[in-house]
């Protein structure tokens, strides 16, 4: 079988194996139907010992861990091990292959056409960050387009509201800085290599919504109507998410965020579906954000 057919077939076993506990039987018939619509051109039979090597090839590559539920004769992933950007990268393939499948039929998908500029760049700085090469680049500031010439040591990747961001330590200011993809023009790899870097960038943006860590992190209460309550729930705000009480009426939460503009701007959009609680100084914010929004409209 090519090599395409390897990685489709462990996607589907972990795919499988994401949505239920399954014994041998039945994933074996749903990775040989999802073989046999992929029409490969090879023939192929799955065997015990193919989805035991499989299962070594899984955890050596994407470091997912297949388990064997005695009890109830059935296979599960061990969830501690699930690394989120390997989750990211599944569910990517999942939506691939739905849209695929579905096009032969008739188009039932519509894509957002809003998408962010730079990932071009994506490949280029992921290399300059596994091989320790220093970039140059020019960057232009959105708030107030100031342009600069920088060098930096790349040392990760962010997402941040379906923009992306290259972390980096910046030699001018000597501090880790946030650029961001869209910002970034005449990208240049530089020979001077620089040693590896022992930063957290987890534990870093841990507290952060977005990419802003410029206020210290502290709780955050917030009251959304039940309504909109209901998105809040199943889709949290951020990870630190807590539920104070839900009644048939408002929805009160627990964050522990950095109040920065990028946690100001997200409530805004909640409009009057939302009330700041506390802290006394983000809800003044967005009072006062709100008093200047309806003078654009006296």
């Amino acid at each position: 079988m090519a090599k395409v057919g390897f990685y489709k077939r462990y996607l589907y076993i972990i795919e499988r194996l994401q949505t239920v506990p399954t014994n041998f039987k039945d994933l074996h018939q749903h990775v040989m139907k999802k073989l046999e619509n992929d029409d490969l051109g090879t023939n192929f039979e799955y065997s015990a010992r193919t989805f035991d090597r499989d299962k070594k090839d899984i955890a050596d590559l994407f470091g997912i861990y297949i388990k064997f539920n005695r009890k109830d004769k059935v296979y599960h992933i061990d969830e501690e091990t699930e690394d989120l950007s390997v989750s990211r990268m599944i569910e990517a393939f999942s939506i691939h292959q739905a849209m695929k499948e579905s096009t032969k039929i008739t188009p039932s998908i519509y894509l957002e056409k809003r998408k962010s500029s730079g990932t071009h760049l994506m490949n280029g700085i992921l290399y300059a960050i596994q091989n320790h090469l220093q970039l140059s680049f020019t960057h232009t500031k959105f708030w107030d387009m100031e342009i600069t010439e920088r060098t930096v040591k790349p040392l990760a990747i962010k997402e941040s509201q379906h923009r992306w961001y290259l972390i980096a330590w910046d030699n001018n200011t000597e501090m880790i800085k946030n650029f961001g993809f869209d910002r970034i023009t005449n990208l240049r790899f530089l020979d001077t290599k620089f040693k590896p870097m022992t930063v957290n960038i987890e534990e870093k943006y841990q507290h952060a919504f977005g990419v802003e860590t410029y206020s210290e992190p502290q709780k955050i209460i917030l009251e959304f109507t039940w309504q909109q309550g209901n998105y809040i729930k199943s889709f949290p705000l951020h990870s630190s998410q807590k539920i104070m009480s839900d009644s048939d009426d408002k929805l009160v939460i627990e964050l522990f965020l950095h109040p920065t503009n990028d946690i100001a701007m997200e409530l805004l959009k909640y409009g009057a579906e939302v009330k700041i609680i506390e802290p006394e100084s983000l809800r003044n914010d967005i009072k006062n954000r709100a008093v200047e929004m309806m003078k654009l409209y006296e």
